[in-house]
């Protein structure tokens, strides 16, 4: 499944906005910190032996009887990673998680590809991240729609220990977009060593409607079964049990986004059965996520 072109005609124009990260691979439209054959003056610097000589400052030269050449920003991309949770646990609910969360997946790289940037797509689950090739420019977007659509999941490696793995791979500061349901005992670990590497970071919560409000589900004997390490317990639903749930499921709500945001990050949370694109342009436009 792609996504809407119509969306996608919205978005064709969108950029991600940065606090930290910084455009650094590649020849894009993004100024970066490094220096060479850009557009934009950045500043004077001595003539060295070897340096293009096109580049001396005559007016300079002329007032302080020495050499100096124009230095300017060179322009790059901003690398822009979205790791995607495709383990056992994101198949659950109705309707299931991961189908909502790669569909959001790939209209977030569309929006990197159409903005002169890169992107990189990594599929968690299986023993190894799944990391899609480096895609730049929206003719690949086809692409990046077609290899995320092709992914199996399922898979039972916790989403903790695939951003640790993740960790290998982002050794420069870039935009690192994270789509889970985060149910891990060890990711509040992991996203708080993530938020150290200067990235610019945005989590995405998933959640299925029966996970927000189980009351839907009914009273009496249920048997809850954890879908990535089989473990079960058999219990009684009840309001009791239903109110204590809410409570812990706000209380972990919380923790994330407080995580989140001591690193200037950004937390947002999804239904499943959210209408995406009011999603897109209310909540991430709306955050200033990309304008």
């Amino acid at each position: 499944m792609k996504p809407d072109s119509r969306l996608l005609e919205k978005l064709v124009v969108a950029r991600y906005r940065l606090h930290q990260a910084k455009a650094s691979v590649g020849v894009g439209d993004r100024q970066s910190s490094a220096k060479g054959a850009g557009m934009e003056f950045a500043s004077h610097r001595p003539y060295r032996e070897g340096d293009d000589v096109r580049n001396l400052d005559p007016r300079l030269m002329a007032r302080l009887g020495e050499p100096f050449v124009r230095e300017y920003f060179v322009d790059r991309q901003l690398p822009v990673y979205v790791i995607l949770d495709g383990s056992a646990s994101m198949q659950q609910g109705k309707p299931g998680k991961f189908e909502t969360a790669a569909m959001l997946a790939q209209v977030l790289g569309f929006v990197a590809l159409a903005s002169g940037d890169q992107v990189r797509i990594g599929v968690t689950g299986n023993a190894a991240v799944d990391w899609s090739p480096r895609l730049q420019g929206q003719s690949r977007a086809d692409m990046l729609f077609d290899w995320v659509g092709g992914r199996r999941i399922g898979g039972k490696t916790s989403f903790s220990t695939a951003l640790r793995q993740a960790r290998g791979v982002l050794t420069q500061a870039a935009l690192v977009i994270l789509i889970s349901d985060f149910m891990d005992e060890g990711v509040e670990r992991e996203l708080k060593l993530l938020t150290e590497g200067r990235h610019d970071m945005i989590a995405i919560h998933m959640a299925s409607p029966q996970e927000i409000d189980p009351s839907a589900l009914g009273g009496g004997p249920v048997t809850l079964r954890d879908a990535e390490s089989g473990e079960a317990i058999d219990m009684s639903l009840n309001p009791t049990i239903v109110a204590r749930y809410r409570e812990v499921f706000s209380r972990w709500q919380s923790t994330l986004r407080d995580t989140m945001t001591r690193a200037q990050g950004r937390y947002f949370f999804l239904s499943s059965s959210a209408d995406l694109e009011q999603f897109i342009s209310r909540d991430l436009r709306g955050r200033n996520v990309f304008a």
